[in-house]
């Protein structure tokens, strides 16, 4: 015959502090949670070669978020080119295809276009949930090409610029490279931010796409919309509401 004991009365604040204790834990662990993630992705596949360039992201992919690339490049000396990177730093989900061949960016007279930039705006919903972000390119420069890379960051929407101190020197021997900047913490959780990137030691005035760039790609960590995180912590809570009639009949009584 089973029998059950009763459990003294002083010791239910214990353990109702103890499932307390649980659901808080349980709370903390999904508010703390943030997911590595394509912020976002650019690859130029959406224009036929010689066409004018699309700056577009592949959010239409699922890739990251939907934002557009702008630059003071002069629209004459930029194109569509043929893809010079074979594939290089593109995701392996990126399914875009194109009946000629892979594309990426050219750029021709990059002497009268030295120090020309381009602005990548990753807006997100105050206080901001973008982190620990790195950017990369696929590039291909030829002697004439651009010869470095300086990385500006703004955090009230591409008003101001400051100067972030990190810098990448180009290949200029037609190698087909990556260049990576790791993008300093000024950049966390900033809802207006822009990434800037000035290309300098351009000295070519032909017609020729001295320097190529192609995949640009910005990942990082991606901390839970505030929104997500309340539904996600009412979740929690509503589960242990409806399990707390067993939670209390479990620490009250014993089997013997």
């Amino acid at each position: 015959m089973r029998t059950f004991k009763r459990v003294p009365p002083r010791t239910l604040p214990f353990r109702s502090l103890l499932i307390v204790a649980v659901a808080l834990m349980l709370i903390a662990g999904f508010g703390a949670r943030a997911n590595a993630a394509v912020i976002a992705y650019f690859n130029f596949e959406d224009k036929p070669n010689g066409a004018a360039v699309d700056f577009t992201s592949e959010s239409d992919q699922g890739l990251g978020i939907a934002t557009t690339i702008t630059t003071n490049y002069n629209a004459a000396d930029m194109a569509t080119v043929p893809d010079f990177a074979l594939g290089l730093n593109r995701l392996a989900a990126d399914v875009d295809n194109p009946p000629n061949g892979l594309h990426s960016w050219g750029l021709e007279s990059t002497g009268r276009n030295n120090g020309f930039f381009m602005n990548i705006p990753l807006f997100s919903p105050s206080p901001g949930f973008f982190q620990d972000m790195t950017l990369t390119f696929a590039y291909n420069c030829a002697g004439n090409g651009f010869t470095t890379v300086m990385l500006f960051i703004s955090t009230d929407g591409g008003a101001t610029f400051t100067n972030s101190g990190v810098a990448v020197t180009l290949l200029t021997a037609g190698t087909n490279s990556i260049a990576t900047f790791v993008v300093p913490t000024l950049a966390n959780n900033q809802p207006n931010l822009v990434l800037q990137l000035v290309f300098t030691g351009g000295t070519s005035n032909g017609n020729n796409p001295e320097t190529q760039i192609d995949n640009i790609l910005i990942g990082g960590t991606i901390v839970p919309e505030p929104a997500t995180v309340a539904a996600g912590l009412l979740g929690v809570l509503g589960l242990c509401f409806h399990q707390r009639r067993r939670l209390i009949r479990a620490i009250r009584f014993q089997r013997t």
